[in-house]
């Protein structure tokens, strides 16, 4: 919502706004939001006292911030009249975005979107489900309400005609962080209709992000709060973006950003840790929103003659990506005070035998290495080598079990964050780029 309080600032900052997320929001590639703003210079003339009409000009922020799509099926859309949908459809178009949920009837208000992505059709309906929007009619303009039967007509038309299926909803009871089960309930329909992504939005929180399982799985965010809004209580401050990885079958793996607008400018904090089963794509840990077959090996032949040490666990892998297969060494030795375990005094570098943990990349016909880590902050206990990547298993500092991730870049690793939990450790191709990536099961 751009209007209200915040058109002094979306006035005189355009560009600050959305800047501390701007990268993340162009780097995907389609983004999308609930307008909550109708885009008019129309005078607000709805009953309710909520005037948070934007100048259509505030379109092109939104552009340039990295949107795509927004929808505009909700309970304001019409709040300056029912043309004032047709301006804000006219101002996102204008724009180069595309408008969802929203036209000059009924017909056009309910006409999907469909976007191709690398060979992907990706398919999106927007309904408000508040029961207090502006409808269209076969005549005048409006949103699209949701309705039951309608909408099971339209996602098994558009079912047929894409390989992803996104539909957003606008409801909810308001100001509630947990679960609305109505919500819940239109998902559950969507999910039993073939609906891959239920995009909610409504109750200005954010409630928690779920899948609902099945042959075609359905992630479910009945809410993601305020991206920005003016609304004063500190819960109303933040909001959520989801991210989804998907192919032809459907949604592979999501996570969740945290982003606060507290000085009233989208501020980054931090992606959500995976609960379940999890997978490092790139550099960072998304929740998988479907199983996937592990592969990975412990069985690495004959390393007797292993002389670095005494090896704590082993694996085999293309390691460096060069096509042959490495043998990863979790091991510990004596330990010897060297340039970077003396930067951190405090630091429990030495087990009770006097043995230090490393961790090193060797050729699996003569064991000759190719890379060993320094004195390891964490000990490993457990490694499964994937394709240019580790799934690990630490000894947190409290002695309590711990995994992780490691990316090879070319001379070392690249360490992702610990998340803390006792996992099965493998390896599966999760982004279809034919590499197999580091995945944590929950056991």
């Amino acid at each position: 919502m751009l209007g209200r309080g915040l058109r002094r600032i979306v006035a005189n900052d355009p560009e600050g706004v959305f800047e501390d997320i701007r990268f993340m929001l162009s780097n995907d590639d389609i983004t999308g939001a609930n307008m909550e703003s109708p885009l008019t210079n129309r005078p607000h003339i709805a009953t309710n006292p909520y005037a948070l009409e934007a100048p259509p000009e505030t379109a092109a922020i939104l552009a340039s911030a990295g949107f795509d799509l927004l929808s505009i099926a909700n309970n304001h859309a019409g709040d300056a009249g029912r043309a004032s949908v047709v301006d804000t459809v006219e101002a996102i178009e204008v724009a180069g975005m595309q408008a969802i949920g929203g036209g000059v009837n009924s017909e056009s208000a309910a006409q999907p979107v469909v976007l191709d992505q690398e060979g992907l059709r990706i398919g999106f309906l927007s309904y408000d489900a508040t029961g207090a929007g502006t409808t269209a009619t076969e005549t005048r303009p409006g949103i699209t309400r949701w309705n039951e039967e309608r909408a099971h007509l339209a996602v098994v038309a558009l079912r047929s005609e894409v390989d992803v299926l996104i539909v957003a909803v606008h409801g909810g009871v308001e100001y509630r962080t947990w679960t609305d089960p109505y919500m819940a309930s239109i998902a559950q329909k969507l999910h039993e209709w073939g609906v891959d992504v239920m995009w909610g939005t409504g109750p200005h929180v954010v409630q928690p992000v779920y899948v609902i399982d099945g042959d075609r799985p359905t992630v479910v965010a009945t809410s993601l709060g305020n991206l920005i809004f003016d609304q004063g209580d500190p819960d109303t401050k933040l909001g959520a973006i989801l991210e989804v990885l998907a192919d032809a079958n459907g949604t592979v793996a999501y996570r969740v950003a945290v982003v606060d607008h507290h000085d009233r400018r989208v501020h980054f904090d931090e992606w959500e840790a995976p609960t379940g089963n999890a997978a490092m794509v790139g550099e960072d840990w998304w929740s998988l929103a479907r199983s996937f077959q592990l592969v990975g090996t412990d069985d690495v032949g004959d390393i007797d003659g292993f002389r670095y040490g005494e090896v704590v666990d082993a694996s085999r892998g293309d390691i460096d990506l060069d096509g042959r297969e490495e043998i990863v060494v979790a091991f510990s030795r004596p330990f010897q005070e060297n340039p970077v375990n003396s930067l951190f005094p405090d630091r429990p570098w030495i087990d009770a035998k006097g043995q230090s943990a490393h961790l090193g990349v060797f050729q699996s016909n003569d064991l000759r290495p190719e890379w060993i880590a320094g004195t390891l902050f964490r000990p490993v206990r457990r490694v499964v080598a994937c394709d240019g990547s580790l799934a690990v298993e630490y000894v947190a500092d409290d002695g309590t079990p711990a995994s992780g991730g490691w990316r090879w870049r070319g001379f070392g690793f690249t360490v992702t964050s610990m998340l803390d939990r006792d996992a099965t450790l493998g390896c599966a191709d999760i982004d279809g780029d034919g590499a197999t990536d580091p995945v944590l099961g929950v056991p």
